[in-house]
């Protein structure tokens, strides 16, 4: 969605809340819609099983830690190194 569709959509959802006669469920991907127009959440993994359902701070202090990346590098040989320094014309 664009930024202004966007906005029109939580414009609407905010109006629906507000009148407390409905209940909303939205999916979404994103935190930041979620946390603009939620105030409970969940987040459901294969098979539509909750893994956890709460307030957004519940969520972030039980899956906000980051991530872990490993990255292995191996040291290119002398005939690689020249290879990559003729292909990327470097003197």
């Amino acid at each position: 969605m664009d930024p202004e569709a966007r906005r029109f959509m939580w414009t609407v959802v905010a109006d629906i809340a507000r009148r407390k006669t409905s209940a909303i469920v939205l999916t979404t991907h994103s935190m930041d819609e979620a946390e603009a127009l939620s105030t409970k959440m969940g987040i459901m993994i294969k098979g539509g099983i909750f893994q956890c359902f709460g307030s957004s701070q519940h969520i972030k202090n039980k899956f906000g830690t980051g991530f872990v990346v490993e990255i292995k590098v191996r040291s290119l040989q002398e005939s690689e190194l020249e290879s990559v320094q003729k292909n990327l014309k470097i003197s």
